[in-house]
């Protein structure tokens, strides 16, 4: 018996053992990784790709608690140690907001909407694409009626449905002449960026000169007597290829052996694990240039596009510098996504700004893109 009860109590004694390093592991991992963005990619890359692992930390985290609320509780702590220290991140990531302003009605000339989209082309990226006899891209737009529209991946300069060469596009001239007459200031740079306003606008060269220009283009937006620096951004990619696509989706699936596995991550390191670190430079390099475009200009700023980057990130935070602000972070509730191909759940796109006061910011539902858009209700006070 006593035999019996001494290897009861070593078991118990392992199991707690083990218990608490793996909590501990999860814990410390997501601390690193909440606060990920605080390191510069130039130096440490693997911060970087800790950040886009948060989510998954954070799953894991819930998991392990609930375990050991059951078994161990005392560990619990270190998850809850964990979650605590991290709030700041975690908050940006997952915003909490309850409140949101209430609108005056008679102050509606004051407010404005924006409405930030990488349209990729305007493809429709649907399998039942066919089933559709317009552009859902274009009626989507249409049908938001925001007062600004930020496009990146813009195909064609005039929207001309007779230039559309694949049929999958299906741009009709009655949606071109909508667009039109719903936005007469328009400007497109093709295959890069669009903006469209129901104000008054004016195209601007960057204030800043390099060898190297990214995309980024300066609009000088009139909103009833309010002069907004608006940035439209469509920072670095990833770069990968179709075959780096394929291999991550089957990441997902259970390796056949352990030398299958071992297989794959090798081929992480060198296929994607590479190919990121070295965008996160590259976005890094971009995210300087655009904050001294900011610090060249006063007065309200917005910027707003495909960052290509999770929120909190290094490239972000730059940018944000300490004047900036996160819009999501400040007006949502709860996580989401912006991009939803290949299995990259991620937000990649953000609004900025710098000025007016933040109303509500959502995410629209349509998919015919491989991006989500975003749409923003931002208020002058005065």
């Amino acid at each position: 018996m006593a035999v019996l009860k001494a290897i009861s109590s070593f078991f118990r004694s392992s199991l707690s053992a083990i218990a608490t390093g793996v909590t501990g592991i999860v814990a410390i991992s997501t601390v690193f990784s909440a606060y990920g963005g605080y390191f510069d990619p130039n130096h440490v890359p693997v911060a970087a790709l800790a950040l886009m692992a948060l989510p998954a930390l954070l799953i894991a985290g819930i998991v392990v608690a609930v375990i050991d609320l059951i078994f161990w509780r005392k560990a619990a702590i270190l998850i809850a140690a964990s979650w605590l220290v991290s709030l700041p991140p975690l908050l940006v990531f997952c915003p909490l907001n309850i409140y949101s302003p209430v609108l005056d009605e008679q102050k509606s000339d004051t407010t404005f909407t924006v409405l930030t989209y990488n349209i990729i082309h305007l493809w429709d990226t649907r399998e039942n694409h066919e089933e559709y006899d317009c552009n859902p891209t274009l009626q989507y737009i249409l049908d938001t009626d925001a007062d600004i529209v930020n496009l990146q991946e813009i195909a064609v300069a005039d929207l001309d449905p007779n230039g559309w060469r694949p049929k999958r596009e299906k741009v009709t001239q009655a949606q071109v002449d909508s667009l039109k007459a719903k936005y007469p200031y328009r400007f497109y740079k093709p295959n890069i960026a669009g903006f469209l306003s129901k104000y008054p606008v004016e195209a601007e060269m960057l204030p800043v000169r390099v060898d190297s220009m990214p995309n980024i283009r300066l609009f000088k937006v009139n909103i009833n007597g309010h002069r907004v620096n608006f940035y439209n951004v469509h920072l670095k990619s990833i770069g990968l290829s179709d075959d780096d696509k394929q291999f991550y989706r089957e990441l997902y699936d259970v390796p056949a052996d352990e030398r299958q596995l071992k297989r794959e991550i090798k081929e992480a390191k060198t296929k994607l694990i590479s190919k990121l670190a070295t965008a996160f430079r590259d976005r890094t390099r971009e995210a300087r240039i655009l904050r001294q475009c900011i610090d060249s200009v006063s007065g309200p700023v917005i910027v707003a596009g495909d960052f290509n980057d999770v929120p909190g990130c290094y490239a972000v935070r730059t940018i944000m510098g300490d004047d900036l602000h996160d819009a999501y972070a400040d007006a949502a509730f709860g996580p989401t996504i912006t991009y939803h191909e290949n299995r990259f759940y991620f937000r990649i796109d953000q609004i900025l700004y710098r000025g007016p006061e933040i109303i509500s910011i959502d995410r629209g539902n349509c998919k015919a893109s491989d991006h989500y858009p975003m749409i923003a209700t931002f208020r002058f006070k005065d």
